[in-house]
């Protein structure tokens, strides 16, 4: 069964020259943005997934760096390590080995440009730990006068590496192009597009022998250079790619028969100034053209059509649950206002869970019973929605959070074996899950901050405890050591013995699963015996109370959130705008922007996938026809790109990582 590279024992290098201090090679500036955008899709979650320092770009390098990087990722690398270069190629004409050019080469000096064979032996080395290898060529030949051309030469054997596919964007007597005019060169320009738009009737991962078929084609097709491929023993399934296609929506005529027949536990968190650490928030394929303004006028009476709101609107998470409900109505509110689906008029049905499994379920079966109802958005807690989906399941009632985390509730309790099952199709979640802000956290702590030894805390809880066996696997992962594990209980206040035994274990980090207010007390005795430990922890602790909770000296600690801070957006600050001009008491919160996306998905899928009936009502089917339309939705929101996957996880995949600093969260530079 073909599986996707694994993102944290993956490397990519992404090496381009383009401008030359020689004048008879030409400058290629659609190398420099091929490199640019083949970062930001293979860094893109919903492609590959690379941190940013496991995506390099060596733009305009030396021989040395070149090689140096190579056998540096060879070395870091345990399961794929792809290698991509684009540039003016030459033939030796004693040897006829393949040489890329650098900036500073001289064609008719070729030791002062890199040979392929260098590259190969280093990736060929007792050294390199990648079990698999992807080398992707886009050489040119200066020789050939016509402008804009390039070309590539002879690979033949030379290219042949054991466990390697090497992709060639010629045969070894043709040349390449760089089309003038063109955003990136012939060859690349097709590679970009396959995995910004994916591939149609191509399965949901793509190998690079599915990669080379399309491009084969497309090229062929369109009359350009014939790429080639080598690959040695079942190289051909490497896949470092997910398939981003999804097919149009045909929206079918009122005369015709339906259009569409086929069939995310939050915690405790608060606000706070943010950046990106794992940047995906590339362009994704713009699937639907939806806007908001669809009405061509009122056709009658309206109905109203109801859309559920389950979250803590009281006692401790009230804020952050009112802040969800406003910003559902001001979804609402604007699909009203700009007659978003003709005939119909939205509202928001909101109960209070208070951060209650038996409350949220008792909320469901409400809302399930009341048939107005197509869809909910909510809940806050992780813990909350496990005992909801069922109830919505059976209903075929369509549930979007905006802040569920826990893995558990898209991919089943099996998915940290690599067993992955949806357990509920009608599920959806727009924040980020728990298996992203691991990883992020142990990243940041093995490779920035330098830590080498953690001790692993959790409270028992869903949340807790899932995040933390997941970031002891990531630290362990990047090269860190796990020196002792521990639990506490909800309303723990006195950790000593906890704070001694992560003495004596060396600890350098104390990892913490779990929320805030035993996070804080934590944090405060471990830095009262020891200044220099850290504490890190998922948005469970990312609240404004925790620094008052944790005093001065939990300086330095680490968070991670999912999603990306709607201030650094443009669509995110438009939501803010509006919001405020909503006129609405309560904060909008850090779930704000993900619950008016969630609300505005609900609302673009029942566009899409609910008819009207000849009475101008609701119709039986409305509930399974909003969710068989769901897998369509795909929009530009608040909060970015939003579009699920096959198990109803958003598709695009962020995390942001936090430092305490001066009593404040405060972003970690990207990278």
């Amino acid at each position: 069964m073909t599986e996707l590279s694994n993102p944290a024992r993956s490397r990519a290098l992404l090496i381009g020259a383009h401008e030359f201090a020689h004048r008879d090679l030409e400058s290629l500036p659609a190398v420099a943005r091929n490199l640019a955008r083949l970062a930001e899709l293979l860094r893109d979650p919903s492609v590959w997934g690379l941190a940013a320092d496991h995506a390099r770009v060596l733009s305009q390098p030396g021989r040395d760096e070149t090689l140096e990087q190579v056998a540096r990722l060879a070395e870091e690398a345990e399961d794929t390590l792809l290698v991509y270069y684009a540039g003016h190629g030459f033939v030796h004409d004693v040897s006829n080995e393949l040489y890329l050019a650098l900036p500073r080469t001289n064609p008719g000096r070729l030791y002062s440009a890199l040979r392929y064979q260098d590259i190969r032996e280093l990736l060929l080395s007792r050294h390199s730990r990648a079990r698999r290898k992807v080398v992707i060529l886009d050489c040119c030949w200066s020789g050939l006068a016509l402008r804009g051309a390039m070309s590539a030469t002879s690979l033949g054997p030379k290219a042949n590496i054991k466990g390697t596919f090497v992709l060639t964007a010629t045969s070894e007597t043709r040349t390449a192009l760089a089309p003038p005019g063109e955003t990136y060169t012939a060859f690349t320009g097709e590679l970009i597009q396959a995995l910004e738009d994916g591939i149609p009737d191509a399965p949901p991962l793509l190998t690079m022998q599915t990669l080379y078929e399309h491009l084969h084609d497309s090229l062929v097709a369109k009359s350009r250079p014939t790429p080639q491929q080598r690959n040695g023993d079942t190289a051909g399934s490497i896949a470092v790619a997910r398939n981003r296609y999804r097919p149009p929506v045909v929206v079918t005529p009122p005369t015709a028969d339906p259009p569409l027949s086929k069939g995310r536990r939050r915690r405790r968190t608060i606000t706070a100034v943010s950046a990106l650490l794992v940047a995906a928030l590339g362009s994704l394929p713009v699937i639907l053209n939806l806007t908001l303004g669809g009405s061509s006028g009122d056709q009658g009476p309206k109905i109203r059509v109801k859309i559920g709101v389950s979250a803590p609107l009281s006692g401790e998470f009230g804020e952050l649950g009112q802040g969800i409900k406003n910003s559902a109505g001001l979804a609402v509110k604007k699909a009203n206002d700009e007659g978003y689906v003709d005939g119909v008029t939205f509202q928001i049905e909101s109960l209070d869970d208070k951060a209650e499994p038996s409350t949220g379920q008792q909320n469901a079966a409400t809302l399930v019973a009341d048939r107005s109802v197509v869809g909910v958005v909510g809940p806050l807690n992780s813990g909350v929605a496990q005992d909801m989906q069922q109830v919505f399941h059976d209903a075929r009632l369509t549930e979007v959070s905006p802040s569920n985390t826990n893995p558990d509730l898209t991919l089943g309790t099996r998915w940290s074996d690599g067993a992955k099952s949806r357990p509920f199709d009608t599920y959806f979640r727009i924040a980020s899950n728990d298996m992203v802000q691991a990883p992020a956290a142990a990243r940041y702590l093995y490779g920035s901050d330098k830590r080498r030894k953690a001790f692993v805390v959790d409270d028992k809880q869903i949340y807790g405890s899932a995040l933390a066996q997941m970031f002891t696997n990531s630290f362990r992962a990047e090269g860190g050591k796990v020196v002792g594990t521990s639990h506490v209980n909800i309303g723990d206040k006195d950790f000593g013995a906890m704070v001694g035994k992560a003495q004596q274990s060396g600890a350098d980090v104390v990892y913490y699963g779990g929320e805030y207010e035993e996070a804080a007390a934590l944090s405060k005795q471990l830095h009262g015996a020891n200044p220099g430990i850290r504490l890190a922890g998922g948005d469970g602790i990312f609240d404004t109370e925790y620094a008052k909770l944790a005093g001065e000296g939990a300086e330095g600690d680490i968070s991670t959130t999912p999603g990306v801070p709607l201030e650094s957006l443009a669509s995110g600050k438009s939501f803010i705008s509006d919001y405020k001009k909503a006129g609405y008491k309560m904060p909008y919160g850090v779930y704000g922007g993900y619950a008016y996306d969630a609300t505005w998905a609900l609302i673009r899928a029942f566009k899409l996938g609910v008819r009207l009936n000849s009475a101008h009502e609701l119709p039986s089917t409305a509930r399974k026809d909003l969710l068989a339309a769901m897998p369509y939705v795909n929009f530009k929101g608040a909060t970015g790109r939003v579009a699920f996957d096959d198990y109803g996880d958003e598709l695009t995949q962020t995390v942001t990582v936090y430092r305490l600093n001066n009593g404040s969260w405060e972003a970690v530079p990207a990278g």
